[in-house]
């Protein structure tokens, strides 16, 4: 530590950088969060919205009997691409081809520029760069940006859909996931859970191959 009570002097826009980041992503739906089985976002978007707990065009989409995670998908990917494009913006517009004069290729009249303060001692200040450089790094599944990989539901008619998807899982190998997915949405104990996609498994291996 320092004279002055400055554990890390030299690094604080480094840390500047990475807190906006990781704010940006709070404001994303977090795919691994649910409520009774359901994904908490749309809850949660329902209450902010100050309506029944799912807005009247989700409810249309779900009683469709879309997979409430394949909604979650599409939200969580159309999130990552505004926070990916607001820091293209930040940074540099001509990222994003807006404000350029196509005849002159010339810059805009205007630019932005995100400056950090500590709050502790406001009259130090520093730009915040490459911020869309930063921005995939700091996704919190991993994955840099990109969107989780699931299986297409198998066909199983009368059979829900949680538990389709759960085989699917199981068919391409990962038994983990398929007793994540069955569970989150019956809460039945791990045996319970494995022995119900065993005997889906079962059903599926014995059924009869269509003819052409």
């Amino acid at each position: 530590m320092t004279l002055d009570g400055d554990p890390q002097p030299e690094d604080w826009p480094v840390r500047a950088h990475e807190s906006f980041v990781n704010a940006l992503w709070s404001l994303v739906v977090d795919e691994d969060d649910y409520n009774d089985g359901k994904p908490a976002w749309m809850e949660a978007w329902g209450c902010q919205q100050g309506h029944v707990p799912e807005p009247a065009a989700l409810n249309r989409i779900l009683a469709c009997g879309v997979d409430p995670d394949d909604l979650t998908d599409v939200v969580r990917v159309m999130q990552h691409l505004v926070i990916y494009n607001a820091c293209q913006l930040i940074d540099d517009p001509g990222l994003l081809g807006i404000g350029l004069n196509k005849e002159r290729s010339e810059r805009a009249e205007f630019g932005w520029e995100l400056v950090a303060f500590r709050a502790e001692r406001p009259t130090e200040r520093a730009p915040l760069n490459y911020l869309h450089s930063l921005c995939n790094e700091h996704d919190p599944s991993g994955r840099s940006g990109e969107p989780r990989g699931r299986p297409i539901p198998v066909q199983l008619p009368g059979q829900p859909l949680y538990a389709r998807l759960a085989v699917s899982h199981a068919l391409a190998g990962d038994r983990v996931q398929a007793l994540k997915t069955w569970r989150k949405a019956t809460g039945t104990p791990l045996g319970e859970a494995k022995a119900a996609i065993e005997l889906l498994l079962d059903q599926l291996r014995q059924k009869p191959e269509s003819t052409p």
